[in-house]
């Protein structure tokens, strides 16, 4: 009976385990019952067969004595002889067959007829016995010769007496007359006796027997109906315990709904059904009131998000506000200073102009950073793929840091381990700009020692490998604690470091960052007191693409004719309008200024313009809007206008082209871009600079002046420069490369022509460089007698050259005015003043201003003295310039400037 509690899972348990265990024992024993009974059917029957077969086998046996004896009588054949007496005295089939019937424990009665039979069957033998003494007798076998049985027979005097003939005779009608006849009846009669007993007993015995086993069979009946009414039974409580229960619990759960408040389940079943049951529904309970709970709580996390929302766009434009708002006074500060360094200043002014210009940039590198680490959080800052030299940006990162390097007494170290793949796709922006971080941090906190940068392959996959970098330090190193907090936005070592070194530890999140986007990990390892090493491994795509260096080469110079064009700057800030104006008409712009959208339109519709330099932001009417209206009346194609902005985020692009303007600067404006932007936009008509008619004049000879004179952009004072030097230099590298023949110093000999030939190649001495040419192969190629004929030919070529050089010189000298070379010279001695100075005090801006000056500086010293120079400070080996500067020129008095 099921309790309206209902039953616990543990009776049910129970009640199962008794049933199937009942179930068990009943199959079992009615197994063991009914194999019983097969097995005692199966004996009686075996019994009845054995029975029956020892009957059969002595009747056999008998019949096959008496088939033996009459053959042996009939055809006198000495073989059935043997064979009679093997049958009794090897095989007795006869003894046999009365010892299994005593081993079968037959009935006394059934023993007795074999018994008597087998008695009966022994005195015929006598019979058959004297039939084949007579036979043998007859045959002349002497009694000796006999078997042992019929020798021993005695015949009777009758028989004695009898010729063989009669003998023979006599064998045969013994055999087969009445009294043998009767006497085998004698023996057949109990055997036929006892098979009828013994068919009748054993056909009993099987008869009960298969009583038995129809029992068994009846009972296994019985006992499958009741392992299948028990089974019916623990099926019943299964369904109405279990069954049912599920079913019903799943037909409601079907209904369920989170907005039906008064939803339940019906307790049924087992009572830890119930017990489930009950518990779901205080669950649900709780859910529900869980449910209004987090409803409310999401309420209060949407107007949360949504002030999240406003106050990111806030933050962003902010960001972009604050990036206008500090860029644009920066943009004034560099661009005046850019056009003082083009005024006559004492050194003291170059010095604060200088320290300006750094300030303003490290201000300008401060905003890119915060800028970068915006787009970073935002997901917008992306990664370019493309191709580039590993060993080259390795080394120009060395030659970068090595000026602070050498400003701390320290050295820096660089190991490429050869299996690193030189020409690799990825980003070498951000991969330089990640090195350099790393490197500015182990010198900024390292005071003596060396840094390293190491990399090496950490696993390559077809075309994808992953490298390994290192930059080791010698410095202060960093503790556990800070280790935790180091990767952090704004977060330092401790207040101590960021007070003693500054910066504002935006650095190594942003360098993070970045590795994580190149698909690589940043890890640290310090012992604080002995140094630091930063790890990170990055994921680049190997590339068979070569790159090619970009080899300083002469190329032509060109004019940039800004004469006659006229510009349109648009600012709102003063400063800045001014500041732009001054930049554009020093490049020779006839430049006009608006101070607003609505003033731009209104100019651009009054006047014709070459180009419109646009600010973005602006009061009243923004550069977008102002640019659109001015597109609705101007072609885009016949009016480039150029985006100013100092919003460096990545919105700008795409707003800049949906307005219609052509492209856009950020500032501060960098003046050499500028100009750049300007030459393709305004149209300028590059023309390269016509000679004015030479006054000297034109002498032939080895040398082809005219066109290097053109690319110099017509100034012959360079080239006549350049020429002086040339003889000075290489006048005497004839007897030079006479000595090092002569003393086998070959590779040297190589080497001071490949340096002559590109000197001839750059002055136009193409003869010249020729014939170098030849003599480098010859000595390459070990070829003696090579070498002797075109030395000769390189040294009268050399003599020759210096010689129409010397005539190109004196005949510039004659149309150079005195007074003009003095004014310059005064000025190209400041500029000098001013190189030295940067070289000496190790700034990085000497390389910049080198570049600028280059032209004049080519003009001063001459051009082999200004490429040995440029080696110096390409590689920013600024004290090594400088030394070699002060030698070079004569500024010994100087030094100290």
């Amino acid at each position: 009976m099921i309790l309206k509690s209902g039953i616990k899972q543990s009776t049910i348990t129970k009640i199962s385990l008794t049933l199937f265990f009942f179930i068990v024992a009943l199959i079992l024993g009615s197994i063991y019952y009914m194999d019983s009974n097969i097995k005692a059917e199966q004996m009686a029957e075996m019994r009845k067969s054995q029975f029956k077969q020892l009957g059969l086998d002595l009747a056999n046996a008998s019949d096959y004595l008496t088939d033996e004896a009459r053959k042996f009588a009939v055809v006198k054949d000495i073989i059935h002889l043997n064979q009679y007496w093997e049958e009794i005295n090897v095989k007795k089939t006869r003894d046999h067959v009365i010892s299994q019937l005593q081993e079968l424990n037959s009935p006394q009665e059934e023993a007795e007829l074999l018994a008597k039979a087998k008695r009966n069957s022994d005195a015929l033998v006598e019979t058959e016995r004297r039939s084949m003494r007579l036979v043998l007798e007859a045959l002349g076998v002497s009694e000796k010769d006999m078997v042992f049985e019929v020798a021993t027979f005695q015949l009777s005097e009758e028989d004695k007496n009898l010729t063989s003939e009669e003998k023979f005779e006599k064998a045969r009608d013994i055999m087969f007359d009445e009294k043998y006849a009767e006497d085998k009846k004698l023996i057949m009669e109990p055997i036929d006796n006892f098979q009828v007993l013994m068919n009748t007993r054993l056909d009993a015995e099987l008869q009960i027997a298969r009583q038995f086993t129809k029992r068994a069979v009846i009972l296994q009946i019985i006992l499958a109906l009741t392992s299948f009414f028990a089974l019916g039974i623990l099926l019943t409580i299964f369904h109405k315990q279990y069954n049912l229960p599920i079913k019903h619990y799943t037909q409601d759960l079907k209904k369920f709904s989170f907005e039906n408040k008064d939803f339940g389940l019906m307790p049924k079943g087992t009572q830890e059904l119930r017990m489930f049951v009950a518990t779901f529904n205080q669950l649900y309970q709780s859910f529900q009131e869980e449910l209004l709970k987090r409803k409310q709580a999401e309420e209060t996390m949407k107007v949360a998000k949504e002030e999240a929302e406003k106050a990111n766009r806030a933050k962003s434009e902010f960001l972009a506000s604050m990036s206008h708002e500090i860029r644009t006074p920066l943009n004034a500060i560099i661009g005046y200073e850019y056009l003082l360094e083009s005024t006559d200043l004492s050194v003291k002014q170059q010095e604060y102009i200088s320290k300006i210009g750094i300030s303003a940039k490290n201000l300008l590198a401060l905003i890119n950073d915060i800028l970068d680490f915006s787009k970073i959080e935002a997901g917008r800052l992306t990664m370019e793929m493309i191709s580039f030299d590993l060993y080259d940006l390795i080394q120009d990162v060395c030659q970068l840091m090595s000026i602070e390097v050498q400003q701390k007494g320290l050295k820096l170290n660089k190991e490429i381990e050869k299996e690193v793949p030189r020409y690799i796709k990825g980003d070498p922006t951000r991969l330089k700009q990640v090195l350099v971080n790393l490197l500015s941090n182990g010198i900024k906190f390292t005071e003596e020692g060396y840094l390293h940068i190491g990399v090496k392959v950490k696993k390559q996959k077809r075309d994808k490998v992953y490298l390994l970098f290192s930059i080791a330090d010698t410095g202060i190193g960093i503790s556990e604690e800070q280790k935790r907090y180091l990767f952090e936005s704004f977060t330092q070592g401790d207040a101590s470091t960021s007070r003693k070194y500054g910066g504002t530890g935006l650095g190594l999140a942003i360098s993070r960052k970045m590795v994580e986007m190149m698909k690589g990990k940043m890890e640290v390892e310090s012992i604080l007191g002995e140094g630091s090493i930063f790890y990170f491994t990055a994921q680049f795509q190997v590339t068979d693409e070569i790159i090619e260096e970009n080899k300083t080469q002469e190329k032509p110079r060109w004019m940039d004719s800004f004469m006659n064009k006229k510009i349109l700057v648009v600012e709102d800030h003063k400063i800045n309008r001014q500041m732009i104006k001054e930049v554009l008409s020093h490049l020779g712009f006839d430049t006009d200024t608006a101070s607003g959208g609505g003033q731009a339109v209104e100019m651009v519709r009054n006047n014709r313009y070459d180009l419109v330099l646009m600010d973005v932001r602006m009061p009243e009417m923004d550069g977008y809007e102002a640019t659109k209206r001015i597109r609705a009346f101007v072609d885009a194609d016949t009016l480039p206008i150029i985006a100013l902005t100092a919003d460096a985020v990545e919105e700008v692009a795409t707003a800049v082209k949906e307005a219609g303007m052509n492209h856009y600067m950020t500032k501060p404006l960098n003046p050499e871009k500028l100009r750049n932007v300007l030459r393709k936009y305004a149209k300028v008509n590059e023309i390269k600079q016509k000679e004015k008619d030479s006054v000297f004049p034109q002498p032939k000879g080895l040398i082809s002046y005219e066109e290097v004179i053109q690319n110099l952009g017509g100034k012959k004072k360079i080239y006549q420069n350049i020429l002086q030097q040339f003889i000075e230099e290489h006048k005497k590298d004839g007897e030079k490369v006479k000595n090092l023949l002569t003393s086998e110093g070959y590779e040297k000999a190589r080497f001071m022509l490949h340096t002559l030939k590109g000197i001839a190649g750059n002055i136009g001495a193409m003869k010249l460089k020729e014939t170098v040419e030849d003599m480098e192969k010859a000595i390459k190629e070990s070829n003696l007698k090579q070498i002797e004929s075109t030395f000769l030919l390189f040294h009268r070529c050399l003599k020759e050259t210096m010689m129409d050089a010397e005539k190109i010189i004196q005949s510039i000298s004659q149309e150079e005015d005195t007074n003009k070379e003095k004014a310059e010279y005064l000025e190209e001695k400041q500029k000098i003043k001013k190189l030295l100075y940067l070289l000496q005090g190790g700034e990085a801006k000497a390389k910049e201003f080198f570049t600028l000056y280059e032209e004049d500086f080519i003009v001063i010293w001459g051009l082999v003295t200004y490429q040995e120079l440029k080696k110096f400070i390409v590689r920013y080996e600024f004290e090594k310039a400088a030394a070699y500067l002060i030698k070079k020129i004569g500024l010994e008095g100087e030094k100290n400037v």
